[in-house]
């Protein structure tokens, strides 16, 4: 399965629908050799390398709802929504063990995407030495403006890759990579619409105008790259895996049951493109 690219939105908690259908491609042995995401999507991807079906699950649903996951008193006390030391080190080190050995074993290579918050530029990361080296740059990857801290790594201070590169298409582009499987954890049609509060965020991120600068136009980056995605399909160097209706889930959904769900959505709409994704990656 040479020159494909697998493309991971990220949407937080919306991740679980790709963590379905990353289970999914487990299951039949679908192994893509180039591997991109940023934020949730950088997340599933790890264990996806790792080869351990069903992590994915655990992380996103059964602990989704644990209180130290997703804390509104502690966003009001420390500024952080997201239980950042309890998802990267507790969970991966301790209760959800991650296999580093085994993703390091893997001839697939796995590239996250970050923001460098002092320029608002994309940096991607494709060599992690260390487990340690490697949660800290997803970690990174999913550290959202207002609701999490920024992450200080190799002389750059970086958030969310999301915010520079809301879905690493060109990347899988140069990489050379001439067909591309892409996972999205939004349906059809959705378009990104501005970003509200610019002014509290110009305030509480003045030291950082390349991180306000990326905010500000990361709505028409990102719909500019979904019309971009949607020709692609059409002249088959893409193929698309994304929600078939709206989701009833947030970016910061607790609800255990509604997860449930959205990895199973995930799962069997995979499974009910299985014909049409062998014959693109066989063509």
């Amino acid at each position: 399965m040479d020159q494909v690219g697998l493309i991971l939105e990220g949407g937080g908690m919306r991740g679980t629908y790709s963590a379905g259908v990353l289970d999914f491609f487990y299951d039949k042995g679908i192994d893509i050799p180039y591997v991109v995401g940023t934020s949730a999507g950088a997340c599933v991807a790890t264990s996806y390398l790792s080869k351990q079906r069903n992590r994915n699950y655990k992380v996103f649903v059964e602990y989704g709802s644990h209180p130290e996951y997703i804390s509104y008193k502690r966003l009001i006390k420390k500024g952080q929504l997201f239980g950042m030391d309890f998802i990267f080190d507790t969970i991966p080190n301790k209760l959800v063990p991650f296999d580093f050995e085994t993703f390091q074993n893997n001839n697939s290579k796995l590239v996250i995407g970050t923001t460098d918050i002092v320029c608002g530029e994309s940096v991607f990361y494709d060599t992690f030495n260390s487990k340690e080296e490697l949660l800290k740059v997803v970690r990174a990857s999913s550290s959202i403006p207002f609701v999490a801290s920024s992450i200080s790594y190799n002389g750059r201070e970086l958030m969310d890759g999301g915010i520079s590169t809301p879905i690493p298409i060109d990347q899988s582009i140069e990489a050379g990579n001439k067909k591309h499987v892409i996972i999205l954890t939004r349906n059809k049609g959705y378009l990104k619409n501005k970003l509200k509060f610019i002014r509290i965020l110009r305030k509480k991120y003045k030291q950082y105008p390349g991180l306000v600068k990326a905010l500000e136009e990361r709505h028409g980056k990102y719909n500019e790259t979904l019309e971009k995605i949607n020709k692609m399909e059409k002249n088959k160097e893409a193929f698309v895996i994304r929600p078939e209706k709206p989701l009833k889930v947030s970016r910061i959904e607790t609800n255990k049951q509604r997860l449930h769900d959205l990895y199973i959505q995930g799962y069997h709409e995979a499974e009910s493109k299985m014909e049409q994704l062998q014959h693109f990656l066989n063509k």
